[in-house]
């Protein structure tokens, strides 16, 4: 691990780099329904288009993990990912036809899916004290998403005819400019010392830990369930509740702005509360989010519970991502975090995408249905959290 003292504004050059990879999602992820709902998509594809993330997320982690961690430097890796990733979404905003659409978004997924888990990786590598600094780092990830839609918000206002897909030219936009930003990362080498060839090996003999498995498994499920908000919020917040064009990005954004209030405060609740009641908090607080959209009135309860999203994203999600730092083998780190995407936003999400699809083939746009179901399934997880998982105090070496 680097010394923070040594490398030049370090935690700014981060963060930086974090605000421009979520404003990448940000920009075109909450409201890529709307577009596809434009295009006369049907829930069931809109459910499949989503999917794509999760293909891309699942399927090459595993792979750029390993090659972070013993062959290729992890800042380059994410230059070369991110270009190729704005490069799929200019073409995709001018698709109209559902398989264009589809391949293309899977192809950019392909490429902006391993930046989850090694953007990450970078950070820890480098910061003197991850549990302390990587939160406050994340955070402008935060910040990065609400610019996005406050900029598509404010685009969008300007004139009537400005289209939803002018969402994925934003997106490619945020793209370029980072996978540029990132060739001046400060030099992140693959480990050359590692006894063990094939990192993602390593990772994998961590699940004979019972615990390990659980807060996996659990991680897992937890996705499974979130997809609905990924896929469906936006879509919700348009036709279930009857918003502007202009006040779709706005309202999903009010989430995010309390995701950076509880990241900066996260440090605390993991010092006084520990691991395990900080993310069961977290998961928690997914389920009760979902329960008040299956209600889905009054209107302002609604869009007040997408202050939980703080909650659910801080709690459950970062603090699992720092979790997997403090117990991971020092030489496997980049593809323990890639397991992690892999679980959550890769295979989590390809079983969520799955049933989002499913969900709204049987359900239409009945949205209380929509919503019971995910709520009802993180109140699941949580439980098997709760029974299972047992935080372990300290790394491995």
């Amino acid at each position: 691990m680097s010394n923070t003292k040594t490398i030049p504004w370090l935690r700014t050059r981060l963060s930086a780099q974090m605000f421009l990879q979520f404003a990448i999602w940000g920009a075109w992820a909450p409201v890529l329904a709307n577009h596809l709902n434009h295009l006369k998509f049907t829930g069931e594809q809109i459910g499949f288009v989503y999917l794509t993330g999760a293909l891309g997320t699942a399927i090459s982690p595993l792979i750029a993990g390993q090659i972070a961690d013993r062959w290729f430097s992890t800042e380059r890796f994410l230059g070369v990912s991110y270009l190729m990733t704005g490069a799929m979404l200019y073409l995709m905003a001018d698709a109209t036809a559902y398989a264009d659409v589809w391949w293309l978004a899977l192809a950019g997924m392909l490429f902006f899916g391993p930046t989850l888990g090694l953007a990450n990786a970078l950070s820890f590598h480098h910061l003197e004290n991850a549990e302390r600094d990587f939160p406050r780092v994340r955070l402008f990830g935060t910040i990065g998403w609400i610019a996005a839609n406050w900029i598509l918000s404010w685009w969008l206002e300007g004139a009537d005819d400005r289209p939803w897909a002018d969402c994925l030219r934003l997106g490619a936009i945020f793209a370029a400019l980072n996978g540029l930003y990132c060739f001046s990362l400060p030099h992140t080498p693959p480990r050359g010392e590692a006894q063990e060839r094939f990192a993602v090996g390593k990772v994998l003999k961590m699940l004979a830990d019972p615990s390990f498995s659980v807060f996996s498994a659990v991680a897992f499920l937890l996705l499974v369930f979130a997809t609905f908000y990924y896929t469906f919020a936006g879509l919700f917040f348009e036709v279930g509740l009857k918003l502007t064009k202009e006040q779709v990005p706005r309202v999903a954004s009010i989430g995010q702005t309390m995701e950076i209030v509880m990241m900066w405060i996260l440090p605390f609740f993991l010092l006084r509360l520990g691991f395990k009641t900080t993310i069961a908090i977290g998961i928690a607080a997914w389920g009760l989010r979902f329960g008040i959209f299956a209600l889905g009135e009054p209107t302002a309860l609604v869009i007040v519970s997408q202050g939980l999203h703080g909650v659910c994203f801080a709690f459950a999600i970062a603090a699992a991502m720092i979790y997997v730092e403090r117990i991971s083998p020092k030489d496997v780190r980049g593809s323990a975090q890639s397991f992690l995407a892999f679980m959550t936003y890769g295979l989590g999400m390809i079983v969520g995408n799955i049933s989002c699809a499913k969900v709204a083939g049987h359900y239409g746009q009945y949205w209380q249905g929509i919503w019971t179901v995910p709520a009802a399934g993180c109140f699941v997880a949580l439980l098997i959290f709760l029974i299972g998982f047992k935080a372990r105090d300290k790394q491995e070496s």
